[in-house]
């Protein structure tokens, strides 16, 4: 008998269909050998994240080192889903940039001014899904 998975693969479409159902997520960041995490909210502009922070830690080392890694997930009784997303991140300094991006529908969870907008390039990215209705096989 065939073993359904509880985990399928999804697709580069599939993935960027679930970042664009969502809008919070985790900004993964290393400078000198030190990793950092950020909760951000982000919103998807064609093939990229765009984000909006404010100077500080996040922004300081974003401009140290460019490499960075999203994650984002849902979950609810029946499913859940993550998609990484790794790419470079560049802030947007150009005023064509940067009237472009404040047109985005990038809202915050706080009620806080954001000035630097942040835009997320990805090199690769890469989802899977969950059933979380499969019973779990007895231990051996």
């Amino acid at each position: 008998m065939d073993e359904v998975s509880p985990v399928t693969v999804l697709d580069e479409e599939e993935s960027w269909q679930r970042l664009a159902s969502a809008s919070i997520g985790r900004l993964a960041v290393s400078v000198a050998g030190r990793p950092d995490i950020f909760p951000i909210n982000y919103v998807v502009d064609g093939r990229s994240l765009v984000i909006r922070t404010n100077p500080g830690d996040k922004l300081v080392e974003l401009t140290i080192n460019d490499q960075i890694a999203v994650e984002v997930d849902e979950h609810t009784a029946t499913q859940a889903w993550s998609v990484v997303l790794h790419g470079t991140a560049e802030q947007l300094e150009h005023g064509a940039d940067i009237a472009i991006a404040e047109q985005l529908a990038l809202t915050t969870l706080v009620p806080i001014s954001t000035a630097v907008f942040v835009r997320i390039t990805p090199t690769s990215i890469h989802g899977r899904s969950f059933d979380l209705t499969l019973a779990r096989p007895d231990p051996e």
